[in-house]
């Protein structure tokens, strides 16, 4: 009878980011070549749900095997975190087994594929000894989303954590971020129906651009929790996201006296209240269909976690 040797892991790593909701950005019109200079500005916050993503790596055999929440991952589901992989084992002799753990839902504008990216290139780095800094490790991400059009300024976001203000593009270390004061506050989250954020974008880019640099620069000045919601519900009004099947949750929010908006990109409608009402906007949303979330603000950012 043959005998099957399993071989251990020689490194395993692990790693977690928050996911991330936008509200309003613009893409500056001027922009270098190189992907580090590329990327967003805008507003948004990061949540405590998202993606932690273990790294075993393998001597022996090359190649990568991607699993998604214990599944092997289609090649359509796992185009960022391939990209990653092949950065990382250009000119190694490395196989390695990546599994995403995936807290929130995909494809409604909650910062997926950027979290994938952020918690893998980590991972990666620490397991296979890459020297990077976690700065560095960032860079490849954002690198990933440019490269694959699946996100411009998740990834800074999601590195920083908390609630932001993406105040120049591009990636960590190039762009810059500026943290707002989002204490006692939770966000109140109802993931309806997905976005694709490559279609979105093709399409609306002249509306987009202007209103959102118009918006960061209020925001600045101000730095509040209800002006970021106001602009970001003018912002997706002005795209028409309001409307289908957020337009019924949006208008309940609203007549119970809580601002809100719709993420960038996905049918799904979030507002941002003081802890003690989040009860109350959960209530609203939970009257409607879809995956409800009720979370805190992330203020660490992505992180080593094993």
């Amino acid at each position: 009878m043959a005998t099957t040797v399993v071989t251990a892991p020689v490194a395993v790593a692990k790693a977690f980011s928050p996911g991330h909701i936008t509200g309003f950005f613009e893409i500056p019109k001027v922009q270098g070549q190189d992907a580090l200079h590329r990327g967003s500005r805008g507003a948004g916050f990061s949540i405590d749900r998202g993606i932690s993503t273990t790294v075993h790596v393998f001597e022996g055999r090359t190649g990568a095997k991607i699993l998604i929440n214990g599944k092997a991952a289609r090649h359509k589901d796992a185009e960022v975190s391939q990209w990653v992989v092949d950065y990382y084992l250009k000119g190694r002799q490395m196989f390695v087994k990546v599994e995403h753990e995936i807290g929130i839902p995909v494809g409604f504008g909650l910062g997926s594929s950027g979290a994938a990216a952020l918690s893998l290139s980590y991972a990666l780095n620490k397991a296979l000894g890459a020297r990077l800094s976690l700065e560095e490790a960032a860079q490849v991400a954002h690198e990933a989303e440019l490269a694959c059009k699946t996100g411009l300024g998740t990834v800074i976001a999601e590195f920083a954590g908390g609630f932001e203000m993406r105040t120049r593009a591009g990636a960590p270390g190039v762009g810059a971020t500026e943290r707002m004061s989002a204490d006692g506050h939770k966000a109140v989250i109802l993931c309806i129906s997905p976005i694709s954020t490559k279609a979105f974008l093709a399409n609306r880019m002249d509306m987009i651009n202007g209103l959102g640099g118009e918006m960061l620069g209020r925001l600045e000045k101000t730095r509040s929790v209800d002006d970021f919601l106001k602009m970001s519900s003018q912002f997706a009004e002005t795209l028409g996201l309001t409307e289908g099947r957020c337009r019924a949750p949006v208008r309940a929010l609203r007549e119970a006296g809580f601002e809100c908006s719709v993420a960038l990109f996905g049918e799904t409608v979030f507002t941002i209240v003081p802890k003690g009402r989040a009860g109350q906007a959960a209530g609203v949303l939970g009257r409607f269909e879809g995956t409800l979330l009720v979370c805190d603000i992330d203020g660490r950012g992505a992180r080593i976690t094993a």
